[in-house]
């Protein structure tokens, strides 16, 4: 069954400093997909690390942060998403000089990282790329990508197996007061929903859920879904599909 999701609730894992905490992973019994909410303050990093077999797609909510890879840092701000490859040597700081908010998917799981095998406070190592490497990481832009809209949605999908990031697909949409979407079900992968702004009704299998600001939704294999915004306000959501 569809489960509701939330950031303030969730669980919290050591990776460095700042606030991490883990909504979807195994907590919650996922298999195929995690979802990560972050909130960073001037200064503070995610630590270098890379996963083996996983790719992550993270994706900056409100300020911004710099991409580390050794010695270069990338900037990405809100709005921005950053497509890592396994096994591509990565970490964030917030370089911004104010608070940075994030989440970051990641298919399929690296459970190490939530026993904290991958933080080098633990491990005793950093991670660093070799000499002279030529990153695979992509920056990009959530409104990018094949787009689509109707009278009360803006669909846009900037990541996907059929541009580059075969793991998984990233669905961003803005709802209009009254707007409706509809994702179909997955035979055999895991989906999970997450609410930038504003206040929507989730149904999938038979259950309905609300979900408001920074929540998130976890949709097992087989649930369609539909998403409705009944609210005055607009709404914006993050859907991302394991593949």
């Amino acid at each position: 069954m569809a489960t509701l999701l939330s950031a303030k609730k969730a669980a919290t894992f050591q990776m460095g400093k700042g606030d991490s905490r883990n909504l979807v992973g195994p907590s919650t019994g996922a298999q195929d997909i995690t979802l990560n909410y972050s909130i960073f303050q001037p200064g503070e990093e995610f630590p270098q690390h890379f996963h083996e077999g996983s790719a992550d797609i993270f994706i900056v909510l409100e300020g911004g942060v710099s991409v580390r890879q050794g010695d270069t840092y990338t900037p990405i701000n809100a709005g921005e998403f950053a497509y890592v490859p396994s096994p591509e040597v990565h970490g964030t700081v917030n370089t911004s000089g104010s608070e940075a908010t994030l989440i970051s998917f990641q298919a399929p799981p690296d459970f190490a990282l939530y026993r904290g095998e991958r933080d080098p406070s633990q491990t005793g190592t950093t991670p660093r790329p070799p000499d002279n490497h030529k990153t695979t990481v992509r920056i990009d832009n959530l409104a990018s990508g094949e787009s689509s809209e109707n009278q009360d949605a803006q669909i846009s999908q900037p990541a996907s197996p059929l541009n580059g990031t075969p793991e998984m697909r990233l669905d961003f949409y803005e709802l209009e007061q009254g707007g409706q979407i509809e994702a179909p079900a997955s035979q055999d992968k895991e989906a999970v929903w997450f609410v930038w702004d504003g206040l929507v009704s989730i149904n999938a299998g038979g259950d309905t859920l609300q979900a408001g600001r920074h929540d998130g939704a976890f949709i097992p294999p087989g649930e369609a879904q539909t998403v409705r915004n009944d609210q005055r306000e607009p709404a914006r959501l993050i859907r991302c599909q394991a593949v």
